[in-house]
């Protein structure tokens, strides 16, 4: 190995380190245990073992592995992880399950990634983790913005992933190399003598994202590297978190009534602001009369957009329900009212 490729470990090392105390010391400390999702990839592999190195004495690395019943080797793959992370003292490896009456035919990555934090977040609750450790890293960062893009997402949807989301009180999702490179990663496994798993479904061009992953290289002599796509997903993500800034606030302003199953706003005053600081406001507000439905999860932008555009026309406001939530516009007291649907 070279100088250069010394000083890349040396640095790639240094910047991880560096990622855990800026992001997660707080996590990390005074807790007995974290949780990693490990794969057997490269990745995933080279995170946990990362992980393992900086816990504290009497801290448990949790690593979790999903076998998704996809692939006939996958519970021989799984077994094989467990066996190379034996050798890690403060690592428990253990091997989850995807149960199906029937194999899925459409959405296959998407049902199994839904899959996959299921039963990882539901054995860490009934083990008392509340931080999960995944290794999505700068070309991962890359390759979503383009996969968004070609959906047509918005500023929310080209958001960068970011370091960290709290999901829910004291439950963290954590992704401490998101700003580090796939090739570092490898050279990373190689320089430790790393085993891990190639998984065949990474080169299936059946799926969309790893097509989008193979286009890489030509976007990349165009100049979308994957540290300029990340650094552009980062810009939208500070965007993103000013645009939420001003909603919290118009929403705060414009609000009338609040209680479990009803939001009431000054709709003259809250419409008063830009587009797209109501379409927030009204975001928020449908999430907080859906209480824990999950049915905003499916509410299409368009449909919101479209509902906001006839708030904004001086005509009668049609009553109508979007998302399980009812929209009413009382032109006699300028209110909004947003109902649950019974």
């Amino acid at each position: 190995m070279d100088n250069t490729e010394q000083h890349s470990l040396s640095s790639f090392y240094g910047r991880f380190r560096q990622n855990m105390e800026d992001h997660f010391g707080d996590i990390i400390h005074g807790r007995q245990g974290i949780a990693v999702g490990v794969s057997g990839g490269p990745d995933s592999m080279a995170l946990c073992h990362l992980l393992s190195k900086i816990l504290g004495d009497g801290q448990t690395l949790y690593a979790i592995t999903v076998d998704h019943r996809l692939r006939k080797e996958a519970a021989n793959e799984a077994a094989q992880v467990g066996e190379w992370l034996s050798s890690l003292h403060n690592v428990k490896h253990v091997t989850l399950q995807w149960d199906y009456e029937a194999q899925p035919e459409s959405r296959i990555q998407e049902r199994a990634r839904e899959a996959r934090y299921h039963l990882m977040t539901q054995y860490m609750k009934d083990n008392g983790v509340s931080a999960l450790f995944t290794a999505h890293h700068l070309d991962d960062q890359a390759e979503t913005f383009l996969f968004r893009l070609s959906k047509g997402s918005g500023l929310d949807g080209l958001s960068a992933m970011p370091f960290r989301n709290e999901l829910q009180d004291d439950f963290y999702i954590c992704r401490p190399l998101l700003n580090l490179s796939k090739n570092d990663i490898l050279l990373f496994c190689t320089e430790n003598s790393l085993s891990y798993i190639n998984d065949p479904s990474n080169q299936s061009d059946a799926f969309a994202r790893v097509r989008l992953r193979k286009s890489m290289d030509v976007l990349k002599e165009e100049g979308l590297t994957p540290k300029r796509l990340g650094v552009t997903a980062s810009r939208m993500l500070r965007a993103r978190e000013a645009l939420d800034f001003y909603a919290a606030r118009a929403g705060e302003q414009g609000v009338i009534l609040r209680d479990s199953d009803r939001v009431v706003f000054n709709c003259r005053l809250l419409l008063l602001n830009p587009i797209e600081v109501v379409l927030r406001v009204i975001s928020a507000a449908m999430k907080e009369v859906q209480g824990n439905s999950g049915q905003h999860y499916g509410v299409r932008m368009e449909k919101l957009e479209a509902l906001c555009e006839d708030l904004l026309k001086p005509n009668a406001f049609r009553k109508r329900t979007l998302g399980k939530v009812i929209f009413e516009r009382n032109d006699k007291t300028g209110e909004l009212i947003l109902s649950k649907e019974r």
